[in-house]
Formats: structure tokens, C-alpha cells, sequence
């Protein structure tokens, strides 16, 4: 008798967690075409969008650290397996000495993380300035937004 009246319970909890299982699914499978689409942010006039990795000067590469290319694959959700990497380029800009690195990084939620570094005049030196947590979808406006500063 105690486990029919579970029994509502526990099919109303499958139900949600279905539901939610389908929704991360569906997710999934649009964040690569996302990405993509995302990293295509044009640079505003005054900046310069970087190759990946060549144009990258190894003083930024050394403050960033180890992150995937654009397409390649990294952690995208809350799990962290070591030896994987945790973020991904979306795009880099460069205006001057300022350098605007744009990252998509994993976790509870995918999201996007902006850097904002000032290289040093000798080029050894790679100082962050500011760093900027948002959502993918308005990455290209928050960059800009930070290339104008």
C-alpha cells in the first residue's frame, strides 16, 4: 500500500527529468552550429580580428592558457576531466596594445567569459584588465561594447 502512493511521486519525477533530459539533448546538439555562427562577430572598425593560433602573441597565449581552437571539442558542461580543456576561442581582436579574447567556457551553463588584456610595449608582458561573464548570445555586443573602452 506505501508504494502506491509513491507511485504519483515518483511518475510525475520521471516525467520532469525526461522532460529535462530532452531539453539538455536539443541543446547540445545546436551549441556547436551556435559557436560557429558566434565566432563570426565582425570586429569593429577600429579593431582587428586575430587568426587562430598564429596571430596570438605568446605572451597572450601564456596569460590565456591552454584553450581549443574554434570546432574543437572541450568541456562544455559541469563535468571537468583533467587533461580536457575547460574553454574555447571564440574570437580574438586586437586594437593597439589592448587585446579582446573571447572564450566560450563550460559549466552549470554554457557561457561566454571576455578578456581584456593590455600587452606590453616589449610584447613579453600580457596584463589583464577586465574580465566579463555572459550569455553566447550577446557575446559580439559585450566584445564590441569592451573594444570601445
Amino acid at each position: 500500500m506505501v508504494l502506491l502512493k509513491g507511485l504519483p511521486f515518483f511518475r510525475r519525477r520521471m516525467k520532469w527529468i525526461c522532460i529535462m533530459a530532452s531539453v539538455w539533448a536539443m541543446t547540445a546538439s545546436v551549441a556547436p552550429a551556435r559557436a560557429a555562427a558566434i565566432g563570426d562577430c565582425p570586429a569593429p572598425p577600429h579593431a582587428v580580428k586575430i587568426a587562430l593560433p598564429s596571430g596570438v602573441p605568446p605572451a597572450l597565449r601564456r596569460a590565456i592558457g591552454d584553450i581549443a581552437l574554434p570546432g574543437e571539442p572541450f568541456d562544455s558542461t559541469d563535468v571537468y576531466v583533467k587533461g580536457h580543456k575547460y574553454s574555447r576561442y571564440l574570437f580574438v581582436w586586437n586594437i593597439g596594445t589592448r587585446w579582446i579574447v573571447a572564450t566560450e567556457q563550460g559549466g552549470f551553463a554554457l557561457r561566454s567569459v571576455i578578456y581584456v588584456y593590455e600587452l606590453g610595449k616589449d610584447g613579453q608582458k600580457a596584463t589583464l584588465i577586465q574580465r566579463r561573464n555572459g550569455l553566447l548570445d550577446n557575446v559580439c555586443g559585450a566584445a564590441a561594447k569592451l573594444a570601445g573602452q
